[in-house]
């Protein structure tokens, strides 16, 4: 009944960035980033996709294996690289100094699975997708490069994907394709990663804009991107939310509510969660124990009472979170969290948050690009 923060790196992930030239923070300015794709042997690759993960900033690298990026609105991002005859990788960048961003694409390991039978890919679904908002709008493009091992005994599954995991999604209008994906769990809780890139669609009626715009103002809010946005920019009253420390899911402990400043932890003695980062626009967030944190606006989702009642075993602690639609509890032990003014937690610092709630009930039919921001 637990869902790990879905940005978190696994080891699978660490090994595709170590055959990167730069295994540190780049820092960059201006309004563009520039760079070069390799590979192992020293040639440049032409014809790799670069883009920022988790965005719709995309390029292609010309003859000389060279490319310039657009930068995205976040102060720390991560910058991947792909190509067809080889596996992806990464680096880390941050907003500075003019620099030149270098990646090495390895070698193509080989591929092992099969493609998924039906019965596999229903509980992908589920797991992926859920019962949110949007997921019935989902449309998976190339459900044949999953791998998928499935444990029924407890219900568990395990998925990756040969190449890039692609899925259509028309309510926010946009086409995702994960690359390097894994995902594992079930559908009450599970974690999932990977390089990411949005791909716009293209508007077929002067309606779509406008519905698409809705739809996506709807799923950020109440989101947890939402609420560390309203966090980092002293605005968690104005934006209708409210967080408290306490003991654990489910406790109600009303110790001290986090407000616009002057925190106080759980004895009463001063406790900020936030401090200042030499990162432009990035803050550290510090905290032990649970939060319970609660959104009074319009977000969330009527069906979170079915989703417990459907796949959550009757106890004492469903019944009260059924009962509080729009509560979660996180738990950030012992762990520091550095979050950009736009609440993108940064990609190699993403802590090991537990969440329990109705964060768990979102899933990646509610994923939005980190380069779109709601209107003001």
């Amino acid at each position: 009944m637990i869902m790990i923060q879905s940005h978190m790196r696994l080891s699978a992930r660490f090994s595709a960035f170590c055959v990167a030239l730069l295994l540190f923070a780049v820092p960059v300015s201006a309004q563009t980033l520039s760079g070069e794709i390799l590979n192992t042997s020293g040639a440049v690759v032409s014809g790799a996709t670069v883009f920022v993960s988790h965005t719709s900033v995309q390029t292609t690298t010309g003859s000389d294996g060279q490319f310039e990026l657009a930068l995205p609105p976040q102060a720390v991002f991560e910058v991947a690289a792909v190509h067809d005859a080889y596996d992806p990788a990464a680096v880390e960048v941050v907003k500075g100094e003019d620099a030149m961003v270098r990646i090495v694409l390895p070698e193509k390991t080989a591929s092992s699975g099969s493609a998924p039978n039906d019965d596999d890919l229903d509980f992908f679904r589920t797991t992926a997708f859920s019962m949110t908002k949007f997921s019935s709008d989902i449309e998976m493009l190339n459900p044949e490069a999953l791998r998928i091992e499935r444990d029924e005994a407890n219900n568990v599954i395990m998925a990756r994907s040969e190449g890039g995991f692609s899925f259509a999604n028309e309510a926010l209008g946009y086409r995702v394709t994960v690359h390097d994906f894994h995902l594992g769990g079930n559908q009450v809780g599970m974690t999932w990663n990977g390089y990411v890139l949005y791909e716009p669609m293209t508007a077929e009626k002067s309606k779509d804009e406008k519905r698409w715009r809705k739809n996506r103002e709807t799923v950020y809010e109440g989101s947890r991107r939402h609420f560390l946005s309203a966090l980092m920019n002293d605005q968690v009253k104005k934006q209708e939310w409210a967080a408290w420390f306490v003991m654990g899911p489910g406790a109600m402990e009303d110790h001290s509510p986090i407000q616009e400043a002057g925190l106080k932890g759980i004895y009463g003695e001063p406790q900020p969660v936030r401090f200042d980062d030499p990162r432009p626009n990035t803050q550290r967030l510090d905290w032990a124990g649970w939060l319970r944190i609660e959104y009074y606006g319009q977000g969330g989702d009527a069906r979170w009472g079915e989703y417990i009642e459907r796949y959550w075993p009757v106890s004492d602690l469903s019944e009260v979170l059924a009962s509080q639609p729009n509560v979660t509890y996180v738990e950030l032990p012992e762990f520091q969290a550095f979050v950009d003014h736009t609440g993108v937690l940064t990609p190699s610092m993403a802590p090991q948050t537990t969440e329990l709630g109705f964060w768990t009930f979102y899933r990646m039919a509610d994923m939005l690009p980190n380069d779109w921001m709601p209107e003001d």
